[in-house]
């Protein structure tokens, strides 16, 4: 093994510390543009406009919604697509105003629909624009906390232990901590956001992104809703790169699904001052953001197989599993109808199914597996991406393994 280059990305005073080391992030900036290359052309050879269309939704709800759970929001997804209702007929509908004009008192869900309005509102608005990286600098950083922050501070008067936000300012005073962690001096924030904005600008590649989104943590510029900031400039930097041009995937979901070991990775990073800790999952969350397009569209086209070709809806019910999963052993398929139908009608039917060739069984000793006879070019690609993903993770969600 040859020698390990160090380097220290940052000259200004508070960041300078923190060090990266290339060769230890698991992927490399040309293997992740191809990647969304590959998707690109997938996307505009095999995908259904229609399952498109859905993903793009998708993708702004869900990312949405997860960006807002960074912040401690008890909102339900349920909710989350009420509010999102709101946004799409109506940007500019002011819930909050009207609520205060009939002198009713603000509570915390109310502050939870606000907030998630305000990101859902300018998430929308920002994948709707072109992404120029030439747009980015300090006012445009606060401009953006300002829209995803507006209104909010009014809650200052009504919630205990609000912290407030202080909209579109930096951060104003030395008094916060992220665990152990203490971010830069309030005075040092300017120098250190111009650093971050020249870095990514002077090298416009996947690994500055990561940089600038840890190190624009590390800094902890505004008061409060560095995070919510933090992951819509992220998903911003990407598009401005020419990844993403469709809106097809976010980071923020993963982020979300991933939450105990995002935050163990970023504050391994912020205080030990070593950027690999979370520039690697970052990484990771948009590679494998980038193979959940793949996995959602096969599991899309297998639920329309499987609506297609079987009109009787208890065994559409018991081969639905096999909608996400490649392969389920029986027991696991009878396990999902639970206290639905009797052990025997269950095996009625599943052996309707293999007869009339929806699913294919396969026994291996005491065991046996049922998938569809189904396939897709997803299949294919989706098998290539996890076996070259795998190899260089040492952590694979669940979801993605027997897909």
């Amino acid at each position: 093994m040859g020698e390990i280059k160090i380097l220290h990305p940052f000259t200004s005073r508070f960041l300078a510390d923190f060090i990266l080391t290339p060769s230890l992030i698991p992927f490399a900036d040309e293997e992740v543009v191809n990647l969304d290359k590959e998707l690109t052309r997938h996307e505009q050879i095999f995908l259904n406009p229609e399952i498109a269309r859905n993903l793009i939704s998708r993708n702004e709800l869900l990312a949405s919604f997860a960006i807002s759970k960074a912040e401690k929001s008890q909102l339900t997804l349920a909710e989350a697509k009420e509010v999102y209702e709101l946004v799409l007929g109506d940007p500019d509908y002011n819930f909050i105003a009207q609520k205060l004009k009939i002198k009713k008192s603000l509570t915390q869900k109310d502050h939870d629909r606000l907030e998630f309005f305000n990101i859902a509102r300018t998430f929308r608005l920002l994948n709707r624009q072109k992404s120029r990286l030439a747009d980015l600098n300090p006012e445009f950083i606060r401009k953006l906390h300002r829209d995803l922050t507006l209104g909010l501070d009014l809650f200052k008067d009504y919630l205990a232990d609000f912290t407030v936000y202080k909209s579109g300012n930096w951060r104003d005073n030395d008094l916060i901590r992220v665990g152990n962690y203490a971010p830069a001096t309030y005075p040092e924030i300017p120098a250190g956001i111009k650093e971050l904005v020249n870095l990514v600008k002077n090298k416009p590649r996947v690994s500055s992104v990561a940089i600038f989104h840890t190190g624009l943590y590390a800094l902890h510029p505004f008061n409060n809703g560095n995070k919510r900031v933090g992951r819509v400039l992220e998903h911003w930097l990407f598009r401005s790169l020419g990844l993403n041009a469709k809106n097809l995937y976010s980071t923020s979901y993963y982020y979300h699904q991933e939450k105990p070991r995002y935050y163990r990775r970023l504050l391994n990073s912020l205080e030990r001052k070593n950027l690999n800790h979370f520039c690697g999952f970052v990484f990771e969350a948009l590679v494998l953001s980038m193979a959940g397009v793949l996995k959602t569209s096969l599991a899309v086209k297998r639920q329309e197989f499987i609506t297609g070709r079987e009109p009787d809806k208890n065994i559409r019910l018991i081969v639905k599993p096999l909608v996400k999963r490649r392969e389920v052993q029986f027991k696991q398929l009878i396990n999902k109808t639970q206290g639905k139908m009797a052990r025997q009608t269950f095996v009625n039917y599943l052996d309707q199914a293999v007869k009339t060739s929806l699913v294919s069984k396969r026994i291996d000793g005491k065991k046996t597996y049922y998938c569809l006879n189904f396939n897709a070019p997803e299949t294919e690609s989706l098998n290539r991406w996890l076996k070259f993903i795998a190899d260089r993770l040492t952590y694979l969600p669940d979801s993605f393994k027997n897909v």
